[in-house]
Order: structure tokens, then sequence, then C-alpha cells
């Protein structure tokens, strides 16, 4: 090998060794996180081994019940329409089976997390703050009448744009989305209030 070839190959190697470094880091946090979110709901942890000599880390994932309902936390890889930007996804299980509602930031934003919302009319509670605030989608409004108390639509109200997040009911699911991994305490933090409150809504859809 020529001095000239190897003073190439040295940067390159730099660089790889910077960016391997970075990628087991930043691995790592995240499986910091995912570890206490199991230790705090009691859920199975599932850690994929790394790939190509570490520079491919699939991210962690969680599977259990939690209040007598099946809980997940996963990193699907797939976000808005036409992108590839990665969420981080909570899903509970939900009895009901009939009930369809998507709930998202008003505005641009939030018309492109609206993924599937065919058929199902906007829904609003007379409260002018919250139906500024939050875009909610569903095939059966009285329910949500009924679901979404004061509390409730303060609690979506001041978090699904401050968050950038989204929840969707349908199919025995409800789910909770946000763009970006779990990766440091406020957002573990954030998930764990966002576990709780997806549990109180389930108990009350199906009350």
């Amino acid at each position: 090998m020529g001095p000239e070839l190897l003073l190439l190959l040295l940067p390159l190697a730099a660089c790889l060794g910077i960016f391997w470094i970075i990628l087991r880091f930043s691995s790592a946090r995240i499986a910091n996180q995912y570890r206490l979110l199991s230790e705090r709901f009691g859920l199975e942890l599932d850690q994929p081994p790394a790939k190509m000599a570490g520079f491919v880390r699939p991210d962690p994932s969680l599977y259990g019940r939690y209040r007598g309902r099946e809980l997940s936390f996963s990193a699907p890889g797939k976000g808005l329409k036409g992108t590839r930007q990665i969420e981080s996804v909570v899903k509970l299980e939900l009895r009901n089976r009939q009930l369809k509602a998507q709930m998202a930031p008003s505005g641009l934003l939030g018309g492109l997390r609206q993924r599937d919302s065919r058929g199902q009319d906007r829904w609003k509670s007379g409260e002018a703050t919250f139906d500024q605030a939050v875009d909610v989608r569903t095939n059966e409004p009285k329910t949500l009448e009924e679901v979404l108390t004061d509390d409730r639509r303060t609690w979506l109200a001041g978090n699904l744009k401050s968050l950038k997040g989204s929840v969707y009911v349908g199919d025995g699911t409800i789910a909770y989305a946000k763009l970006g991994l779990i990766a440091d305490d406020a957002t573990r933090l954030k998930f764990e209030e966002v576990v709780d409150f997806l549990c109180d809504f389930a108990e009350a859809v199906e009350d």
C-alpha cells in the first residue's frame, strides 16, 4: 500500500470509527431507556443483536401486560406520509372493537398525521381551546363526548402538539405515536404518563 493511498484511507477509517462510536453510544442510550420502561411496567425486553460489525443496531421493543391489558413499545421506522422519519409507538389492548378515532395536532402537521380518517367525520367538543388544538376524527362521536372529559381534553390539547404525537383507536387497539426515539429520561417519563392516560381512556370506553 502506497503512502498516497494510506493518506486517503486513514481519514475514511477515522470517520467510520467516529460514526461507529456515535451509533454505539446512541444505541446504548435507547436500550437503557427501554430497560427502565421494562422495569416500570413489567414488560419483556427484546434487544436484537447488532449487525454488520455494529454499524446496524436494531431498536429494542417491549411486550407484556399492564393493568390487565396487552402493552407494547416499538419503533417501526416510518413516520409521516412520504417520509422515513422514525416514530416511537406504544400500543394498548382495547376490548371495544367498534370505536375508531384519530387525534392529532390541528394544522398542516396534524393533517399529515391523520393516516386513515376516511369515513370518519371531524368531531368537535364545543370547547374552543381544545378544538383549535386537536383534530379529532371518529365514527362514534357520542362515545368520545362521554369519554373525553375536561381533564382528558386538557391533557390531549397540551401534549399532542408539544410532543408531536398522535393517538389512534381501532381494531381493538389504542396507540400513541411520537416522532423520534425514546433516548432520554424526559421522553421516557412522558411515555410513562402516556401509558396511564391510554389505560384510563380504555377503561372509560369500556365502562
